[in-house]
Formats: structure tokens, sequence, C-alpha cells
């Protein structure tokens, strides 16, 4: 293969040309979004019944379903959520389940119910899936809402019809109706019942076809044309009198075109406003949906008084990755360039550097035949892998070039160059990817999540492979030329090699003082960290945005949600000045978790506060992070971080009168969620409720805990109405009493009207009179068949009392929820978690019936790093495999996994010089850590082998194989600390939360280079001296 390379260099260079314009076509053809779409092993149930409270709908809809899914063998475990109106119920499902067989089979077992209340809407039932919003548009200005929600609807139509649009959410919009307004005390003194009423409607409003006649001119289709106009149904007649009378809709009822009850409100900037969320297909460009939606936008016509603008563009955070990869790429390819040419020449720097982009041209084929798209996280793989995949080629080219300077001819040094590093390269090579194997081996969402990061780094160090062995030799056959006989750069390398020597030949001597110190520091070290230096498994992301999330009592309705609203938002809009405000959404009614999670309610209030860019903070913000990220834009004006202006925010809203509960949430850098979900299942409800408000008060008293809440609070009052005697005596049932109630003061959808073209419900319902005044419940007036009026306090017994504001349940038990959010700098989670199980471990253990449970995405996240540590051990356990393969010998592989700790030392000095927690990121940075100081430990240990089996003495080939392999060690080191620096040194905003990786990368690199020029010499020669004592002892 290589002495073909060097032979046909017009067919490698042909290749090579294949080899880019298939990557460049791969990565064209690949959509761009914020993040990979996730189908989670999971399925929803949802049920929507409107009216019922949270209890009632527990007990009629979602435990009927649960019921039901007890006999179903792959569902790992379930969990419920009964709220107002709306019963949540949803399965999380084994692994090795088929979800698409599953999700038949619980449409057959649910759509099989019996007894489901006919009042509810048939359960919808799908697979969870995390889309994520590509934009979001809002209308808004003061106006009519009329013609705000006319406006919203056109707009979002034309949204609709864009290619690639999946779907467009809505907020704060509300949809036209026909209220039958009627009054119960006319109704009655006419002597007609409410169910008379509608069956008027039903019979009069619909078209009905006739069929077809037969006739001699052909076909002739029969239509019975139903009420076309209000007009026409305020004379639909009710009533025949003995003489000819009508009583007709109008004598009794008013007829209203009115828009439906306000179940949500959204505000932008203070004013009213809808706001919409546009989501895209799969295979769509995040940069097209965008822009041809502020196309849209801005070519859209308001009426005055309105406006319309655009928020949470996801395609400027792909844009900002992009421009990440392209930065860290150019930048680290420059520095690359010098650093070669400052250790070679110009000509061995273009060579290897070439290594990059075709290398990334392969991962980026790799990517497209794997189904992958060009995302956040894709985008985040090519920066992991973007300090390893010109290792081979610096290895391969050095030595090509060391032969070179001693004389050889370059086409001959060009396939010993390559023959002599052959199997070292394969063989590390393997090694590396083999370290990333256990992210494999993450399961769940988050597995699938990030499983495109070790295929991206496999392949792009395949296509390092490939290139090094293929494209590189040829390549150096054909561009290398002998030095000149006068080389100032050589003779300087000479002399850093003797002061090299100096100290090496020192350490050598002293190996086994060195080796002692060395593991001494390393113990140090590794202590400190695990007992000084938490975990927190995913940062904080400054994004630039944040959530508040309020709550007004729970009695509120929306109008009284929103007249809170308004005041945070005064708040907000005189604390931030034009300088930090970007702008300002509201959502009134509902309340987002994360994208495909939220809450319905008229109590929830959520704030999205979205900042403009920081100003500079010194020289570094001024002057290196624009040259160093290639970013040239207006600086921003911001003098005061986020985290300033959100402790401020804090502090200012929490004595708004009548806000009951309040959390300030940053985007996180991971799942999202709380930092810390605890729920207690149990049976008794009461005793739920001490446990769930016993432990917000104990976690709310931990230093560093924030915003600790309970979902245990009692719900809206509730009139619980039963028929009594009296009722039953007079041919009343529970359903009709129950009818009259529920028609009245929810309204009941009798049909549908086309109104202007729209297809709108006409809705029966009492006068606000009666709707707004509870008292009117008990002398609400039901006409009974006989045609006598009764009132409902005669026929029910009625009791006031309180129920629950949430119903949670699990695996068919009770349920109560109780998180929290921790100041990282202060706690972590898991110290925390700590500190909660020393003490409730025992309570919970004398209590049997009752016990707690750690929930949420991050708690889940923590079980399948649990998983990863398994796979670690394989991981190692492959490694070594491949080392001994290679060196034929157990003990050199060893030396070289004493390579790996020691790196470990550099990543935890680089954590604490930087003040970072270790963290997910860090995990990544260290696996690609330990695919570079492997490699260069056995490039190393391979040569030094290589000269004892010339026939060596140990110390001459340690010295030798040390000043040989030095300057490929040492290139490898300084080009890719070099090429992450700016990640290290100048990441802001958004690209921030990648810093804690590429210390892991750089600091580890730094000082495992150190190491292995110094300290892993002396650790394979006390391991030769140890064979030598056993070889000995064994022959005496």
């Amino acid at each position: 293969m290589i002495d073909y390379s060097i032979k046909n260099p017009l067919v490698v260079n042909l290749f090579l040309f294949l080899v880019v314009i298939i990557g460049v076509i791969s990565w064209q053809s690949m959509p761009e979004e914020m993040f990979p779409v996730v189908e989670k092993d999971a399925i929803k149930i949802i049920t929507k019944y409107d009216g019922a409270s949270p209890e009632e709908v527990e007990k009629q809809v979602t435990i009927p379903i649960e019921d039901t899914l007890d006999n179903i063998q792959d569902i790992d475990f379930y969990y419920s959520k009964s709220s107002e109106g709306v019963s949540a119920v949803t399965l999380r499902l084994k692994p090795e389940a088929d979800v698409d067989e599953l999700l038949r089979s619980v449409r057959d077992i649910v759509d099989a119910i019996d007894g489901f209340p006919s009042e509810a809407d048939d359960p919808e039932i799908s697979r969870v899936k995390t889309r994520f919003p590509v934009i979001s548009v809002s209308i808004f200005g003061d106006t009519r809402q009329s013609l705000l929600f006319k406006n919203a609807k056109n707009i979002k139509q034309k949204i609709m019809q864009l290619n690639g649009v999946a779907g467009v959410g809505i907020a704060g919009n509300r949809d036209d109706e026909v209220w039958v307004i009627i009054n119960p005390s006319v109704i009655s003194a006419k002597n007609i019942s409410t169910k008379e009423i509608i069956d008027a409607l039903r019979n009069n409003i619909r078209d009905l076809p006739g069929g077809s006649v037969k006739a001699l001119e052909g076909d002739i289709l029969l239509r019975g044309l139903g009420s076309s106009s209000i007009k026409s149904i305020e004379n639909i007649t009710l009533k025949n009198n003995n003489i000819g009378g009508q009583l007709l809709l109008k004598e009794i009822a008013s007829v209203e075109q009115r828009l439906e009850e306000e179940n949500s409100v959204g505000r932008f900037n203070g004013k009213k406003a809808v706001n919409m969320s546009v989501t895209k297909t799969a295979e769509a460009s995040v940069f097209d949906v965008s822009k041809n939606v502020r196309e849209i936008v801005n070519d859209y016509s308001l009426p005055q008084g309105l406006k319309v603008s655009v928020f949470s563009d996801f395609s400027k955070n792909v844009k900002t990755r992009l421009d990440t990869v392209k930065s860290s790429g150019v930048i680290g390819l420059t520095l690359l360039l010098l650093s070669l040419y400052f250790f070679l020449n110009s000509r061995v720097a273009f060579i290897t550097a070439f290594g990059i982009p075709v290398s990334f041209l392969v991962a980026a084929f790799g990517m497209y035949v794997f189904g992958f798209t060009i995302n956040m996280i894709s985008l985040f793989a090519f920066l992991v892998a973007l300090g390893m995949v010109v290792d081979d080629a610096i290895i391969v080219t050095e030595n090509t070039y060391r032969h070179i300077e001693n004389g050889m001819e370059p086409i001959a040094a060009s396939k010993l160059g390559a023959r002599e590093v052959f199997w070292p390269i394969v063989a590390s090579t393997l090694t590396t990817i083999a370290a990333f194997l256990p992210m494999l081996s993450i399961s769940g969402t988050l597995g699938k999540f990030i499983e495109v990061i070790p295929l991206v780094v496999t392949v792009a160090l395949l296509g390092s492979l490939m290139e090094a062995f293929i494209v590189l030799p040829s390549h150096c056959a054909s561009f290398l030329k002998k030095p000149k006989k006068t080389n100032t750069k050589k003779e300087k390398w000479k002399k850093a090699l003797l002061t090299y020597n100096k100290y090496l030949n020192i350490c050598i001597k002293n190996r086994y003082l060195v080796s002692s110190i060395t593991v001494g520091v390393l113990i140090v070290i590794i202590t400190f960290a695990v007992t000084r230096i938490p975990y927190y498994q995913f940062g904080k992301v400054d994004s630039g945005q944040f959530f508040i999330n309020g709550e007004a009592s729970i009695t509120s309705s929306v109008k009284d949600s929103e007249r809170l609203a308004i005041k945070l938002e005064e708040i907000i809009l005189s604390e931030l000045n034009e300088d930090e405000l970007e702008s300002l959404y509201t959502n009134v009614g509902v309340s987002f978790k994360d994208f495909s999670r939220f809450d319905l309610g008229s109590q929830y209030i959520q704030i999205v506060v979205s900042l403009k860019k920081r100003s500079p903070q010194g020289f570094v913000d001024y002057v290196v992070t624009p040259i160093f990220n290639l970013s040239f834009d207006n600086h921003g004006k911001r003098d005061r971080s986020e985290k300033e202006i959100i402790n401020s925010l804090r502090e200012k809203l929490s004595s708004v009168a009548g806000l009951q509960k309040l959390a300030v949430k940053k985007a996180s850098g991971g799942p999202g969620g709380s930092d810390i979900v605890i729920g207690v299942v149990g049976q008794d409800q009461k005793i739920l409720t001490k446990y769930a408000k016993e432990i917000e008060s104990f976690l709310s008293n931990i230093d560093g805990v924030k915003d600790a809440e309970q979902d245990q609070d009692p719900g809206k009052v509730e009139f619980k109405y039963q028929i009594n005697n009296r009722g039953k005596e007079l041919g009343l049932s529970q359903a009709d009493i129950s009818e009259s109630v529920r028609t009245g003061f929810l309204g009941l959808e009798t049909a549908y009207f086309n109104l202007k073209g729209e297809r709108v419900p006409v809705r029966l319902i009492y006068s606000e009179k009666y709707r707004n005044d509870s008292s009117k419940l008990y002398q609400l007036p039901i006409v009974l068949q006989s045609g006598k009026t009764i009132y409902l306090a005669e026929v029910a017994d009625i009791e006031v009392s309180r129920g629950m504001n949430t119903v949670r349940r699990r695996d068919g038990q009770r349920l109560a929820k109780i998180s929290a959010d921790v100041d990282p700098s202060i706690i972590t989670p898991l110290e925390v978690t700590d500190i909660f199980d020393k003490k409730y471990k025992e309570i919970f253990k004398k209590d049997a019936s009752y016990e707690y449970m750690y929930l949420g995405s991050k708690k889940r996240s923590r079980e399948n790093f649990a998983d990863m540590k398994k796979a670690a051990f394989v991981s190692l356990g492959i490694i070594f495999f491949i080392l001994a393969v290679l060196f034929k010998t157990i003990l050199d592989p060893l030396v070289v996994l004493f390579s790996i700790p020691f790196a470990v030392v550099g990543v935890i000095l680089g954590h604490i010089l930087f003040g970072y927690n270790l963290q997910f990121l860090s995990v990544i940075g260290l696996l690609a850590l330990i695919g570079i100081v492997v490699n260069d430990s056995l490039i190393l240990i391979d040569f030094l082998k290589k000269l004892r089996k010339a026939g060596k003495d140990k110390i001459q080939a340690t010295i030798e194989a040390c000043n040989v392999r030095a300057r490929p060690i040492i290139l490898t080191s300084v080009t890719t600390f070099l090429g992450i620096s700016p990640l290290i040194f100048f990441a802001t905003g958004q690209t921030k939360f990648l810093s804690p990786m590429a210390v892991s990368l750089g600091f580890g690199l730094l000082f495992a280079t150190i190491l292995i020029l110094i300290v892993l010499p002396c650790f394979y020669l006390i391991m030769d001296d140890l064979k030598e004592f056993v070889i000995k002892k064994i022959k005496f």
C-alpha cells in the first residue's frame, strides 16, 4: 500500500479528490438543526376532560388507563399526572422493547377501556420525541384582540405552507366560537330544559346529505341545509303550542360570535401577544427554515397598532457553534503550521496539516451514511476530534523527515518512515477508538443524544489513518526535499536535546526516587480532587437567556395571573436598561419545563428574558478574543453578567404581593430539568403531603440549594354535589344534574357552524351573571320532564371542599415530587443527595409503606454514567489487549497504561486553575486525552524495543528512543494544545461551556508530555529491572 502510494501519485491525488468531493457533498446533504431529534423509549397518553378536577381526572381517566398497563411486560415503569382537565400517563419502556409494536398494543388496549366518561376526549397516544423549535414569532400590540388573533392565524398559515416546517405551536391565541347564552331563570319560566335546547341546536344547525335522485338529466344530489348565519340560529324553533305559536331561540337566549374562553395569555415586551414556536421536519435545514420564516415576518403587512418580531432563533446558536468549529479549525491549523514550521519547515507543515480537512470530510461522509445531522452535538464531536486527527500525520511526517535529515533520499525516506510506524499507529488508532467505547454504553435518551460523538471520532481517526499511509507517503516523496547543509533548526534542536539528555540521565539514574515522587504527587492530587473538587454533571450555559417561573394563588383565574405577570414585567423592564434587554416574552396559563414537557394551569406564569451581548471585560475581550474567534462584530454594551442580573431580579421579584412561588432557571448544558428531583410514593395523601413539605423545608435550609418546591399544595375550591333522596324521588339521576351544571358553567359544544368559511363550535352556556357567582349554583333551576322547575339545592347535597392542585402517580401509587436547584460554586447535586440520604434513609426504613427515590432526566443521566464506568474497564481491557498483541508481552502494555493516571494530574490542575468543577465534558476531554497519551507512549516504547532488539543496552536504547521520539511527542502536544487554546482561554457565551473539555485535553496533555518524556522511561526501566530480578531468582 505504501509502495503503491509512492509510485502512483496521480492515482493517490485522484483518490484524494474523490474523497474531498464525497465529503463536501455529504456535508451539504445533511440537514442542520439545533439538537438531534431523539425518539425516546417512552409512550405518552394524553386525555382531555374539560372542567374536571385533578382528583376527578385521576379517578375517571388516569386509573382506568393505568389498570390496563399491568399486564404489558415491556414497560419498565409508568407515571401519571392528573391536573385540571387533563390526564397524562407516560410509559417508560425497557431498552429491548419494540416501541412500534408496543405503541400498537397500547392503542388497542386503551381503545378497549369501558366506562370512560363520554365528556372526555379520545386519548391521544404517541411516542415521546425531543423536537426543538427553530425560531419563535410574536405578534403583539395595543389593539382589539380579534384583530390580533386574526393576523396571528394568517401568519401561522403562511408559515405552515413553508417547505421544511413540521408544525407551529401557538400560545395566547383564542379561536372564534358562536355562543348561545341562556339565563336559567328565563328558561325555567318558559318551562324548557337545557336538553331540549341542545336537541334543537343539533337538529337544525348541521347540513345533512339526502343521497341522490337518478333523474333523466343525470344524478342529482340531495342536500339538506342547516342554519347558515347567526340570525338563522336565533330563529330556530324550540317549541310549538296547540294554536301554532312558536318559541324561538332568540326569545330565551342571546346568540353571539365570541372568542373561546381564555386558557392562556401571551405577551411580548410588555404588550398583549400571540407567541408561536416553529419546528422543522427531520430533513430540513435550520438555516433555511429560519430564513424563510424571517422573510414571511418581514413581508407581512400589519394593520396599525400591531407589530411582529422573531426571537429565540436557534439557527444563531447553530451558526455560533459552526463558527466555533471554523475558527478553532482555522486557528488550530494556523498554529499547527507555525509550530511545524518552527520545528521542521514549511513543506512539512503544509503536508501534515492537510490531514485535518481530509479526516473531517471522511467523518462527514460517515455521518451522512449513518443518518446523522449537523447539530450542536455533532459539531462538538468535531471539536473533540480536532486535537487527535493530526497526530498520525505528525508521527509519519516527522519520522520521514528525520531520515531525510540524516541523508536519505525522500522516496526511500518516505517508504521507511511510514513502514517503521505503521503498526504502532494502527494500534494507537485502535486504542483511541477503544477509549471512546464507554460512550456507546450510555443508555436511554442521553445515549442516543451523544452517540454521534464516538462515531465522528472513530471515522475521523480512520480517515486520519487512511491519509497517513495512503496520501501522506506520496506527498512526502513528491514534495519533501533534503534540508540545506547549514540547517539552523536542526542545530537548535540538537542543543535542546543536550539539555533534555542532561535531565533525562539524572532521572534515569534516580529512577526509583523520581517514580516514587511522581506516584506520591499523583496520590495527593487525586485525593485532593476526590475530596475537594465536586463533580457536577452538566454546567449551566451562559446563553444570554433565562426563565422566570412564577405561580399565582391556586384560586387565580388567567386574568388574575396576567395582572400579576404585568407587575413582574414592569419590575423587569425597570431593572434592565436598553443595553441589557433584548426581548421579554411571557406565557400565562402554561409553563414549559423543557421543549417537550409543560404544565397547564391558570396560576402559571413564565417569563423568558433574552439579554443583549455583554460588553468586553478587558484587553482579551476587546482584542484577543475577536481575533481568535474570527469574529469582529460590534461589541455588546451590557456591563452586568447574567448571574448578577438574575440575582438582582430574584431579590426584587420575590417580594411581589400575590406571588406564591418563584424560580429563576438558566439554560442547562445537558438534560433539562431541576438539579435535584426527589419522589415519595405511598397511598395516604396526608402523609405524602407531610413528607413533601418536610423535605422541601430540609432542602431549603441546605447552603447552596435554591428554588426548592413541592407539588402537594391544595388545589382550587371545589363545590361537590350529589343527588339526594328528593332528587331520586323526582326521577332525576346524578347524570341529569351533572349535565345541567356542566352545560351551563363549562359550556357544551352542541354542533359546528360554518362562519365565514371556518368551522366553529356552537357553545350553549349560561350568562356571566350565573357563571361568575358561586352562590348561583344553589339557586340553579332544573326543569323536570313534567315542566315543573326545582332548584339544585333541593335535589342535591352540596359540599364545599378543597382538592389537590395536581395528582401524580407512579406504578399505581400516589407520588409527591420535590425539586430544587443548586449553586455549583457552593454545593453539587451529589453532595446534596448524600446529605439527604444520611437523614432520610433511616426514617423511610422505619416507615416501609413509603419510599423515596431520585427522579428526573439528570437522575437518569447519573444512572447512565454508572453503565459508562463499567464499560470503561472493558475499554481498558481492549486497550491492554491491543498493546499486548503489538508488544507480545504483558509488562510493556502496563508501562503504557501507567501514563493514563499521570495525565489526570494535568486535568485536575487545569480545573483548579480555571475554577471549574469536574463535569461530563471534562470526561469527554479525558477520553480524547487518553487516546493521545497512549499513542505517544506506545510510539516511544515501540521504538525503544526495536533498539533493544537491535542489540543496544537498555539505558542507551532508552535515551536514544527518547531523543528520537521527543520531537513528534512535543509536536503532537504543542499542536493539539494550540489548536484548542481558543476554547481554553477565549471562549465566550455559549461556547464557554466547552471549556472544561478543552482544559482536560490541553492541560492534561501538557503534563502528560513531561511525564512521558521523563517519568515513563523511568517506569520502563524499573519494570525491566523487576523482570531481570525475577529471572535471576528463578535461575537460582
